[in-house]
């Protein structure tokens, strides 16, 4: 057990009536006791409120069975993945152009500022319990933030990150405001969320140098955004609760899956407007090729992909989910792309807009793949998936390459659907948390 890991407990009486619950915390003198009263959609009321309304921010018990996304992740989450798919659709603009090396490196910059923040909340919110008017007035202005690095888009890929470095700024100001007040819990927690607070602050300035003065410290910055969890993770844990977090990460994904489908819409809106039937059959692989990206990455359970006890595992997990949001809000502008080029809205040559929509789905399933199955697959599951991720994106070079992409992803759903998954090794340790928290 770890010194100054806090956590709260339910005893067997509250939880069938739903209101008294207890709570435990053990510090460095051992277990205290408070009651607390809850109700239906109420927060704590077992501390005192201040002058100023708030609450303190309590470590979440990472065992907690009840633990679902809360209405403030939920909209959060809704804004974010709004940001992500209208950086996809000012990119599909670039590629229209012939831009491919600009606008793929402007699309990954914008995404890493908004994928990064996006991680840096679901992990506070997933480890942390406080629903006052302070915490969801930061959490507006992280959202705010993030439309206005939408917003600036159009102007990084023209060359200029100023405006996306406002809103990235503001988004780290208000969650340095959230990391400070959750590191007043002390412990180890505590310890690391001011890590996390002081990390994000000391970054924040240098991005304002590598903007105005200094340039090439951009890899460098995004080398040390990446470190800045291993560190507090390392000299401190945060109590982030496995299928809390892995469902936030679901439904992001879901979101964002989502931008293909309005692609299709936009394939039969011109199909019937511009009397251009292929884009039917466009409309038709989208939703197909879409589904199965669907399909291969809620395969198998991603709560057991995730350690308790390796503190490497759920970085692990996040990280990769980079490359599978902006896969997938990549495959919803190369959809855009398609009709853009049977529509005659573009000149590209057909393996160029192959390849902006081959790229993104062997991505994805490459990323689904070490995110999520590896741990699941049986031998053939494990095989199968890298190489078809591969097998896609050379699919790009060949015509007509939607109905390739297509039919490789229909194949790969049917192999999900001929073999289940195994358990991982992550499971057991799962098991053991729960049961700690509910002997607590």
């Amino acid at each position: 057990m770890r010194v100054g890991f806090g956590w709260e407990a339910t005893n067997n009486a509250a939880k069938t009536k739903g209101w008294a619950h207890t709570h435990f915390q053990f510090d460095p003198v051992g277990w205290r006791q408070t009651q607390t009263l809850k109700g239906p959609n109420m927060s704590s009321l077992s501390e005192p409120i201040g002058r100023l309304y708030l609450r303190p921010m309590h470590p979440r018990n990472p065992g907690d069975k009840a633990r679902a996304a809360s209405a403030v992740e939920l909209f959060s989450d809704l804004v974010f993945a709004t940001a992500i798919l209208f950086a996809g659709s000012q990119i599909h603009h670039v590629l229209g152009q012939g831009n491919f090396g600009h606008g793929v490196v402007s699309y990954l910059l914008v995404m890493f500022f908004i994928w990064w923040t996006w991680v840096n909340f679901a992990w506070l919110s997933s480890s942390f319990e406080v629903d006052d008017w302070l915490y969801r007035s930061l959490a507006a202005i992280q959202m705010l933030g993030v439309l206005v690095v939408a917003g600036g888009v159009e102007q990084t890929f023209g060359g200029t990150v100023n405006v996306a470095l406002i809103g990235y700024i503001t988004i780290r100001a208000a969650q340095i405001g959230q990391w400070a007040r959750a590191s007043r819990c002390g412990g180890q927690a505590g310890r690391a969320a001011l890590i996390y607070a002081v990390g994000i602050a000391v970054l924040a300035v240098l991005w304002v140098v590598c903007a105005l003065w200094v340039p090439f410290l951009a890899l460098p910055l995004v080398v040390g955004e990446l470190a800045v969890p291993v560190i507090a993770e390392r000299i401190g844990h945060t109590p982030w609760h496995a299928p809390h977090i892995t469902e936030r990460y679901g439904l992001l994904t879901l979101i964002v899956l989502g931008g293909s489908l309005r692609a299709a819409a936009i394939a039969v809106s011109r199909a019937l407007g511009d009397h251009v039937p292929a884009l039917f059959g466009v409309a038709v692989l989208s939703v197909l090729v879409a589904g199965g990206m669907w399909w291969i990455y809620f395969w198998a359970p991603h709560r057991d992909v995730i350690n308790p006890k390796r503190y490497l595992s759920p970085l692990k997990y996040g990280y990769l989910h980079y490359f599978i949001f902006a896969a997938a809000g990549a495959f919803a502008a190369a959809v855009e792309v398609i009709i853009d080029l049977l529509a005659h809205d573009n000149y590209l040559m057909e393996h160029q807009a192959g390849l902006t929509l081959s790229i993104p789905v062997g991505v994805f399933v490459v990323a689904a793949w070490l995110a999520v199955l590896r741990e699941h697959a049986p031998l053939p599951v494990s095989i199968s998936l890298p190489v078809a991720g591969v097998l896609i994106v050379l699919e790009g070079f060949l015509p007509f390459p939607f109905i390739f992409i297509a039919l490789t992803v229909v194949m790969l759903v049917t192999l999900l659907v001929l073999y289940q998954p195994v358990p991982s090794r992550a499971t057991e340790d799962h098991k053991s948390v729960e049961d700690t928290a509910d002997v607590s």
